[in-house]
C-alpha cells in the first residue's frame, strides 16, 4: 500500500507494521468452470506462522529432550554398573569375613579349652601341696624336690596365660574389624536399595523417552504427509492453470478466427484500441495495489505468466468485440432480399454494385445499432431516403437506410442494441426493407461476415 494512502491515517503504528510485513494475500482458484478468489489476511498469516513456529518448536524440544534423556540414562547406567560391581565386591568380602569369623571362633574355643585345662592343672597342684606338707619331715628330701618342680610349672603357666591373653586380644580386635565391615555392608545394602529406586526412576525415564520418540515419529509422519499434500496441491494448481490457459488459448483462437473472417486487421485494431477496456459508465476510486503471493516453483511461475498473457489477450479481444458492429440491426426474424456485391438492379434491371445488405421485414420493425458509437448523420439523403450513420471508431461505421422514422439525433451516443429508427420504404425502394452497410475507412464491406462473426461470438 502506498505510504501516503489515506486509508492508513486512522491505523495505529502496530497495525501499519503488521500490514507492511503481513499484507493480505489473494489466491485465485478455478473450480467447475468458475473462478474463485480467497483472501488470506494478515491475522491469518500470523496465526499460521505461530502454529508453524509452535509445531517446529515442539519438534526441536522433543529432539533435545530425547538426547538429554539418553545422556541421563547413560550416566545412570554407569552408576548402576558401579553399584553392582561394589555389591559383588561386598559379597566377596562378606564371604571372607564369614570364613575369618569361623576361624576366630574356633581359635577362641580352642583358647578357652586350653585355658580351662591350665586352670584345672593349677587347682590340682594347690590340692596336692597341703597333703605333702602333712607327711612330716621324714620325707624332707622328697618334699624339697617337689617344691622346685611346682615353682617351675607356675612360671610356665603364667607365660602360657599371657600368650593366650595376647591371642585373645588379637582375636577380639579382628572381631571388632569384622563388626565394622558388617556395618559398612549394611550401609552398602542401604545404598543398593537407593539404587533400586534410581533404577525404577530410570525405567520411568526410559518410558518417557520411548513416548517422546513415538511422538517424534508421529510428528515426522505428519510432516511428510503435509509435504506430500503440499506437492499434490502444487501439481493440482499447475494442472488447473495449464487447463485454464489452454481453454483461454482456444477461446482466443476462435475469436481471432471469427474477427479475421471479417477482413479486419485485428492487430492494428488492437493497437488503436489500446490495452485497457473502458466500459460505458466509468470507473474510479483510489489505487490500492494488490500483492499476489510469490511463486517459488519455476514451472508454476511460467504457467502463471503464460496464463496472464493469454488472459490479457482475451480481455483485449473482448474489449475490441464490444466496440465492433457485430450485432444484427433487426432483433426479429428477417430475410435477405438482396446480398452484398454485384446484382440486377430492382428498378431498371441492369447490373449494378450493391454496397450493402437489403433485409426484408414488416413495416415499422425496430432498427437497432449494431455496435456502440456516435451518430454522425440522421436525416434524408437522396435515394437512401431517411438514413442514420454511426461512427464506431477505429475507422468503422455503419449505415441504416430507407427508414420510415428516425429516433436519434446528430451527435448522440448509442450502445449496441439501442433503437435508432423504424424500418420503412423511403427513398429509392420497391418495398419495406432495411438497407444496411458496414464501412471500414470509408470502403464498403460485406455485412454478412460481420453478422456471422457476431453470431459466433455472442451466441457461440
Amino acid at each position: 500500500m502506498s505510504e501516503f494512502d489515506p486509508q492508513d491515517l486512522h491505523l495505529s503504528q502496530v497495525r501499519r507494521l503488521l500490514r507492511r510485513h503481513f499484507p493480505d494475500r489473494h489466491l485465485m482458484v478455478r473450480s467447475d468452470g468458475a473462478m474463485r478468489q480467497f483472501t488470506v489476511t494478515g491475522l491469518h498469516q500470523i496465526g499460521l506462522l505461530v502454529v508453524a513456529l509452535g509445531f517446529f518448536g515442539w519438534v526441536t524440544y522433543a529432539t533435545v529432550a530425547l538426547v538429554w534423556m539418553d545422556d541421563i540414562l547413560s550416566a545412570k547406567n554407569e552408576r548402576i554398573d558401579d553399584a553392582r560391581d561394589a555389591y559383588k565386591a561386598l559379597l566377596a568380602e562378606v564371604g571372607v569375613y564369614k570364613e575369618k569369623v569361623v576361624e576366630v571362633t574356633h581359635s577362641l574355643q580352642g583358647n578357652h579349652a586350653e585355658f580351662n585345662r591350665l586352670l584345672g592343672t593349677g587347682e590340682t597342684r594347690e590340692v596336692a601341696a597341703p597333703t605333702a606338707a602333712a607327711d612330716g619331715a621324714g620325707n624332707g628330701a622328697g618334699n624339697g624336690a617337689a617344691a622346685g618342680v611346682a615353682g617351675g610349672q607356675d612360671a610356665d603357666f603364667l607365660k602360657e596365660q599371657k600368650r593366650y591373653d595376647r591371642e585373645r586380644q588379637t582375636l577380639m580386635a579382628q572381631l571388632a574389624t569384622l563388626q565394622q565391615g558388617m556395618e559398612d555392608l549394611s550401609k552398602a545394602k542401604v545404598l543398593l536399595t537407593d539404587f533400586d529406586g534410581i533404577e525404577l526412576e530410570m525405567r520411568k525415564v526410559v518410558l518417557q523417552r520411548d513416548l517422546a520418540l513415538a511422538e517424534n515419529q508421529d510428528l515426522l509422519k505428519k510432516i511428510r504427509s503435509m509435504e506430500s499434500t503440499l506437492l499434490d496441491m502444487k501439481d493440482a494448481q499447475k494442472r488447473l492453470v495449464d487447463r485454464f490457459g489452454k481453454m483461454a488459448q482456444q477461446r482466443i483462437g476462435a475469436l481471432e478466427e471469427d474477427l479475421s473472417a471479417t477482413g479486419l486487421d485485428v492487430a492494428s485494431l488492437l493497437r488503436r484500441k489500446g490495452r485497457r477496456f473502458q466500459p460505458v459508465g466509468g470507473q474510479g476510486g483510489p489505487f490500492l495495489p494488490v500483492e499476489l503471493p510469490a511463486v517459488e516453483d519455476e514451472p508454476a511461475r511460467d504457467s502463471l505468466d503464460r496464463l496472464n498473457e493469454r488472459l490479457d489477450r482475451w480481455g483485449m479481444l473482448n474489449a475490441l468485440i464490444f466496440d465492433l458492429p457485430l450485432a444484427a440491426p433487426l432483433a426479429t426474424s428477417y430475410r435477405i432480399n438482396s446480398p452484398f456485391g454485384v446484382r440486377e438492379d430492382p428498378v431498371n434491371g441492369r447490373l449494378s454494385r450493391h454496397e450493402g445488405l437489403d433485409m426484408g421485414a414488416p413495416m415499422d420493425t425496430p432498427v437497432s445499432a449494431t455496435g456502440p458509437g456516435k451518430v454522425v448523420y440522421a436525416g434524408w439523403r437522396g435515394r437512401y431516403g431517411r438514413v442514420v450513420e454511426i461512427d464506431h471508431g477505429m475507422g468503422l461505421s455503419t449505415r441504416y437506410a430507407h427508414l420510415r422514422t428516425i429516433k436519434v439525433q446528430l451527435g448522440q451516443s448509442v450502445g449496441r442494441g439501442d433503437v435508432i429508427g423504424a424500418l420503412g420504404n423511403s427513398g429509392r425502394s420497391t418495398g419495406p426493407h432495411l438497407h444496411y452497410e458496414v464501412r471500414v475507412n470509408g470502403n464498403p464491406r460485406n455485412p454478412t461476415v460481420f453478422l456471422k462473426a457476431g453470431k459466433n461470438v455472442f451466441e457461440g
